[in-house]
């Protein structure tokens, strides 16, 4: 009987085992060496983002109430610090969302260890009051309707004042509504270079089909136009129909001061009416 050597295979089974392994080996210690090399490389990178002697440029847009060194704080950018370590989209959120006087934070990174952050603030359009308040408390409103604090008596005492319904004042960081923003928009468009006239000092929305306008001429109107209470082309443009045709009528100078001017009709030929007598004003 003739035997088979079923061994006859072993050596060559085991000379392929060898080589996976050490070529396992070699394989996982080039990943290593790889990843050793990675770890070198990004922490020398990381040392090159990190600010030496403040290399740093702020730029603050208005620094009126917003200073640099709160934004310095903010993102914590002392000396030393590393750039590519700070959360900066996670600060600049959480900066807007606690300091109302500040708009918009553009930030630019410039590698590999310079940064600008531009800080825009909150520009103030008219002082906001409560309905018995005689002070604001220092509340003002920017043109989007955002309630802040603006502490610089000497920049806001000429603006005009927006006089809430309400007791209960809209707290800074907050957005005024309906006739408040209504008045607030009016403010806007009285500014315009051909409205200049009328100089409006302040606006109370205490009623509820119109606001109660004070004039720089001691004369007051009430106001009401098409869709009052809505922030659209169509009712900033009847807006702007209307105390146009207000400023016309007042132009006219037929009735003495101070007079109380009605205006609240809003069609194509406004009629704007003054202690009894009737104005038609103009497309």
């Amino acid at each position: 009987m003739i035997k088979r050597n079923t061994n006859k295979r072993e050596p060559k089974t085991g000379l392929l085992i060898s080589l996976c392994v050490v070529g396992l080996i070699l394989l996982g210690g080039a990943i290593a060496g790889l990843s050793i090399a990675a770890s070198t490389l990004t922490g020398i990178w990381h040392e090159q983002c990190r600010v030496d002697d403040q290399e740093l440029d702020v730029v603050i847009t208005t620094g009126k109430m917003v200073y640099p060194e709160v934004v310095t704080l903010q993102f914590g950018l002392t000396n030393g610090a590393n750039l590519a370590e700070i959360p900066f989209a996670d600060l600049r959120a959480d900066l807007l969302k606690r300091v109302p006087n500040v708009r918009d934070i553009r930030i630019e990174r410039r590698l590999p260890n310079r940064v600008t952050i531009d800080v825009v603030e909150r520009e103030p359009l008219a002082r906001i009051a409560s309905r018995k308040g005689a002070s604001t408390g220092g509340r003002v409103s920017d043109s989007d309707g955002v309630v802040f604090l603006y502490n610089s008596s000497d920049l806001t005492s000429r603006l005009p004042i927006v006089r809430e319904a309400t007791d209960t004042p809209t707290p800074p960081g907050k957005k005024l509504s309906g006739l408040t923003a209504a008045a607030l928009r009016l403010v806007e468009v009285a500014s315009l270079p051909e409205l200049s006239d009328l100089r409006v000092q302040e606006v109370d929305t205490s009623h509820k089909d119109y606001l109660l306008v004070s004039l720089g001429n001691l004369d007051h109107a009430q106001i009401a136009w098409d869709r009052m209470q809505d922030d659209s082309s169509v009712s900033r443009q009847s807006l702007a129909r209307q105390l146009r045709h207000l400023s016309e009528a007042i132009a006219t100078r037929l009735t003495p001061h101070p007079t109380l001017w009605l205006a609240t009709d809003w069609g194509k030929n406004s009629r704007i009416t003054a202690s009894g007598s009737n104005f038609r004003a103009g497309n």
